[in-house]
């Protein structure tokens, strides 16, 4: 997350995320699945700026009509979450630029509603205490508490407890977002909970040790095959990036729910080099994204 002052106020870049791993280990009594997970946020990232209201009056406007402006979008609740935390009555014009597709399994939206409390506890001067954003975090979404703590963590619970973890390097990745939106909920509703979770240990440390072989190695989405059932299409994009894995890519995976698939590169010529063949196939948007500096 990169949060800058401009004239209006504050402008922040929100990322999104890729899943290195994804394992269920239950059903919660909730409704939630406890889950646990690797994530690391790569530079793709949506626009929001923040101005004063001297109002008091939070508005949200977003240049992707197709989104919801009022108190179900997840930038709006963070607003209202953390102006009732704070028990002040300042106010906030928000404006949103997307790139991050929605239903895509890169977090969007939970990545607009982290930024949207970094940037008004800036704006508003509430010097909110980082663990109470955290928990602030928690309470608005499952992923929203993990942009908080990037750009690489361990994700446990249904995503709200959340581990730092260290890179030893830039990571390299080549995105593939089809054309295609799979609903979060639906994706869940169709995973079948393994009898006995992999572990994420291996992934965990083939991240700390550094380099892509072993990483790459350890990639796993529990989802995946789900997501796949339900929209039968993905097994081209999958297919695609498979096929590319040795020659330039050292494994691929999709993110969270999906739709989105990415390829995990040995450096960025290697991920240009892949994105470029992936681009003649007409299966989606191809861009590369990286974790790190």
């Amino acid at each position: 997350m990169i949060v800058r002052p401009v004239a209006e106020g504050v402008e922040v870049l929100a990322p999104a995320k890729l899943n290195l791993f994804l394992e269920i280990l239950g059903k919660r009594p909730d409704g939630y699945h406890e889950l646990e997970s690797l994530m690391v946020a790569v530079d793709l990232y949506d626009t929001l700026t923040f101005a004063d209201d001297a109002t008091g009056a939070i508005t949200f406007r977003c240049d992707d009509p197709s989104l919801p402006t009022g108190r179900d979008n997840l930038v709006v609740k963070a607003a209202e979450v953390l102006r009732a935390d704070a028990g002040c009555d300042r106010g906030a014009s928000i404006a949103l630029r997307k790139a991050i597709p929605a239903q895509a399994g890169l977090a969007g939206g939970s990545s607009d509603a982290a930024a949207t409390l970094v940037a008004l506890d800036r704006l508003w001067d509430l010097k909110t205490p980082p663990g109470r954003l955290s928990e602030l975090a928690g309470s608005i979404g499952s992923d929203v508490a993990f942009f908080l703590n990037g750009p690489a963590a361990v994700c446990r619970g249904r995503g709200e407890r959340v581990e730092g973890v260290p890179l030893t390097g830039a990571l390299h990745f080549v995105l593939l977002c089809p054309p295609i939106g799979l609903s979060t909920v639906a994706v869940y509703r169709h995973v079948t909970v393994p009898e006995r979770p992999r572990p994420i240990g291996p992934v965990v440390q083939a991240l700390a040790v550094g380099g892509t072989e072993a990483l790459g190695a350890s990639l796993f989405n529990r989802l995946q095959p789900a997501a796949e059932v339900l929209e039968p299409a993905l097994s081209r994009v999958r297919d695609a990036l498979s096929e590319r894995v040795g020659p330039s890519l050292d494994g691929s995976l999709m993110s969270g729910s999906g739709s989105a698939y990415f390829g995990l590169a040995r450096d960025r010529t290697a991920a240009e080099d892949a994105a470029r063949q992936l681009d003649t196939l007409g299966l989606g948007r191809v861009r590369v994204v990286t974790c790190g500096p």
